[in-house]
């Protein structure tokens, strides 16, 4: 029902903001920040070369809000692509068929590079990220199966809308689908491949 009330109160922030009549503002360049939350959606964290002794990892990733901010550059004279440094964290909780539980923490810091089409009070935009995450698992069973704290590789693909309410404003409504690894033990460790979908609503500021 939570996931539900979200997907109504986004849509309809783009409907209002679609037809309400804002003055025209033209797109900006230069430095900006921003900030953003969101909720991630069908998270998965799994491993399929488990040791043949067990079965495959499967973990059971709870959805969870995510939080982020970023700071970032939009060239004058390029005005259709931007660079960003981006941080954000995810604190799912986790279980599996075995009764592990505990929690995930996950930081991570990525590189962002936006393509959009700078003209107009709606701006679509497309992006990829590329960077590291720090995850710190704390999770333990009887059997000796347990979390890890790992630093890892990231990526990130991103799209959405961005809504400018003034020429230095702007309200980002977004999709992302992002991929990391963390780390998981039972007598060696092992790899577990983390990945999700994110909708996210941000605003920027423009300098």
């Amino acid at each position: 029902m939570k996931k539900i009330a979200n997907y109504i109160f986004v849509f309809t922030l783009i409907v209002f903001f679609a037809v309400y009549p804002f003055k025209s503002a033209s797109a900006e360049t230069g430095l900006y920040i921003g900030g953003w939350g969101g909720f991630t959606i069908d998270p998965d964290a799994s491993e399929d070369d488990w040791d043949d002794y067990y079965d495959d990892v499967n973990l059971d990733i709870n959805e969870t809000s995510v939080w982020g901010v970023k700071v970032g550059y939009s060239n004058p004279f390029f005005r259709y692509l931007a660079l960003e440094a981006e941080y954000s964290y995810l604190n799912p909780d986790v279980k599996d068929s075995h009764d592990i539980d505990g929690d995930v923490k996950i930081s991570s810091l990525m590189f962002n590079v936006i393509g959009k089409y700078s003209h107009g009070i709606i701006q679509p935009y497309f992006g990829i990220g590329f960077g590291f995450s720090y995850s710190d698992m704390s999770l333990e069973d009887i059997r000796g199966f347990s979390g890890d704290d790992y630093t890892s590789y990231a990526w990130q693909l991103l799209t959405g809308v961005e809504l400018y309410l003034t020429s230095q404003m702007a309200v980002d409504i977004g999709y992302r689908y992002y991929i990391t690894e963390m780390e998981f033990e039972h007598d060696v460790s092992e790899d577990v491949t983390f990945s999700t979908s994110i909708l996210t609503l941000g605003l920027k500021l423009f300098f």
